[in-house]
């Protein structure tokens, strides 16, 4: 009897814990703050559907599609980025800009230790919003600064990484940026902090993914709001167990 009930209570608390994750799935698809979300699931074609309802969509450039880019991901499709001219443009979209609060996050599998996942803004200081590869290590490069982590992600295996800006007056790398990778804060490396213009990101330059990475970007997301550790845990969670590690043709 006892061993029965032990069982029943580990089978209602597992049945339990299904719906919460569900939800947490949910909210974060669904948040009216997602600006930007591609899942890279196309097969064919020049084009990158926005799934987050703004219409966000992007056009890949440099004589790719995804006829030759595409290829299994973290979840679903993914796209391959080759290093070189191919990029994805979102034209008309200026990304979140001003001193705004947001957050970036993707699945990478990078062998190399280069180019953007996603850049916007404006070409003076203090005036764009680089997320990717600096130094060898993925962080933030507002120009005229730089921010990034101490660990390193081009092992040629999947990590989750994100990077949030909190809203100030003005931001800035030092106290306004944190990092994560695989669902956790990163540590930033200690050299990594070159802070000398305030983050004020222009308006002048469309949104452009993947542009000089070399390595595979799956389920890019923007929010115009900062995300709590827990929420970035819970995506790098709800996103890590929908498919295990695995090659990529």
């Amino acid at each position: 009897m006892l061993w029965a009930s032990l069982v029943a209570l580990v089978v209602g608390t597992a049945g339990r814990a299904a719906p919460a994750e569900s939800q947490k799935s949910s909210a974060l698809n669904n948040d009216p703050h997602l600006v930007g979300w591609w899942k890279f699931d196309e097969t064919t074609g020049k084009n990158a559907a926005d799934s987050s309802g703004k219409n966000h969509h992007g056009t890949l450039e440099g004589g790719a599609s995804f006829d030759t880019l595409s290829t299994s991901g973290r979840i679903g499709g993914a796209i391959k980025f080759e290093g070189k001219d191919d990029c994805i443009r979102i034209a008309g979209w200026k990304g979140v800009c001003g001193q705004k609060a947001r957050t970036i996050a993707a699945w990478i599998k990078a062998s190399a230790p280069s180019g953007a996942i996603i850049s916007w803004g404006t070409e003076e200081p203090g005036k764009m919003w680089t997320f990717g590869y600096v130094r060898g290590r993925i962080g933030v490069v507002p120009k005229g600064g730089y921010y990034y982590m101490k660990a390193e992600t081009h092992d040629d295996t999947w990590h989750h990484v994100a990077v949030v800006l909190q809203e100030a007056s003005p931001p800035n790398l030092h106290d306004h940026v944190k990092l994560f990778k695989d669902g956790e804060p990163a540590e930033v490396h200690d050299i990594g902090l070159l802070d000398l213009w305030p983050i004020d990101t222009g308006d002048k330059l469309d949104v452009v993914i993947g542009k000089r990475f070399k390595g595979l970007i799956d389920d890019l997301r923007v929010y115009d709001r900062v995300l709590s550790e827990d929420e970035i845990n819970a995506l790098f969670k709800m996103q890590g167990d929908s498919q295990s590690n695995k090659n990529t043709k």
